[in-house]
């Protein structure tokens, strides 16, 4: 018998995200599945929602505009962890996935150059953390939510972006623009220097354990 799990949901299309998910492995309360529906098959995602007690969608270089066949596997396995009331977590491309699929707006926020860095973000009253509070984060995207789908409260903010995360208002489901999840292979690969890195460590760690604090198991 399987045991209960969090489901990592990568949709890189070109370079996995390892070092990231090793960190939510060291993390996570549950054992951690891993699935690679862009770069290799979707199947197993819906093989192992059955024992999934909790969703992460990390991010990807491809746009929630775009057509893929593989996005539809990962909208039915949302679509079915909604149902079920399961927490969801949305990064970056997750960020904009579920804002997509609730039917809010995802478009480019400057023009089509993607900027990458750190940046100050702020999180507002929610209850994924019992005070609000801003530090530094990593980024890396063109595109963003516009428009908040109206299940959602925008959660963080920045004076470069509006929505910087959102939460549902009745279900367990948060998202977040910027990389709560970065590990340092990702930064330096993006262009963030390991001083810089180390200043969004802290904040990244507090949101992402909040998140797994949620997990039902």
């Amino acid at each position: 018998m399987d045991s209960q799990n969090l489901m990592i949901i990568d949709p890189a299309l070109e370079v996995p995200e390892i070092e990231s998910f090793n960190g939510i492995v060291a993390k996570s309360p549950l054992k951690v599945t891993y699935h690679l529906p862009a770069l290799h098959s979707p199947d197993s995602m819906h093989i192992k929602l059955k024992n999934t007690r909790g969703i992460i969608l990390m991010g990807s270089a491809a746009s929630v505009n775009d057509k893929y066949e593989w996005m539809k596997d990962i909208e039915k396995v949302i679509l079915t962890a909604i149902e079920k009331q399961l927490p969801i977590l949305g990064i970056c491309f997750g960020h904009q996935f579920l804002a997509h699929i609730f039917g809010g707006k995802v478009d480019y926020l400057w023009d089509t150059t993607k900027k990458r860095g750190i940046r100050k973000v702020q999180t507002l009253e929610n209850n994924l953390l019992v005070e609000p509070q801003d530090d530094f984060l990593v980024y890396s995207h063109q595109e963003g939510v516009t428009i908040s789908p109206k299940d959602f409260e925008v959660s963080a903010t920045s004076e470069m972006v509006k929505i910087e995360g959102m939460v549902h208002k009745e279900l367990p489901i948060w998202s977040f623009q910027p990389h709560i999840e970065s590990s340092r292979t990702f930064a330096t690969r993006i262009g963030v220097n390991s001083k810089d890195f180390e200043k969004t460590r802290p904040y990244s760690s507090v949101l992402l354990e909040s998140f797994l604090n949620n997990l039902k198991y």
